[in-house]
């Protein structure tokens, strides 16, 4: 598998909150440095089935333009 569907991505959702407690709150710095990434770095999910569900994973990207976090 390898990106989830709208449908499993809510589901995913669901169970992350859920084990978060119910609430997860993001800064808008937060999201905004998600959706674009500082120097082109981007990061993507590995999405890997397993025997019992799924395994999500954040991969990041390196390249040029990439910036690591240390």
């Amino acid at each position: 598998m390898r990106y989830l569907s709208d449908v499993n991505l809510r589901a995913v959702l669901a169970v992350l909150i859920s084990r978060a407690g119910g609430t997860v709150e993001i800064a808008n710095a937060e999201l905004y440095d998600a959706m674009l990434p500082d120097q082109g770095r981007t990061e993507t999910f590995l999405v890997e089935e397993t025997s019992a569900g799924l395994r999500l994973s954040l991969v990041p990207q390196t390249g040029e333009n990439t910036r690591s976090k240390e």
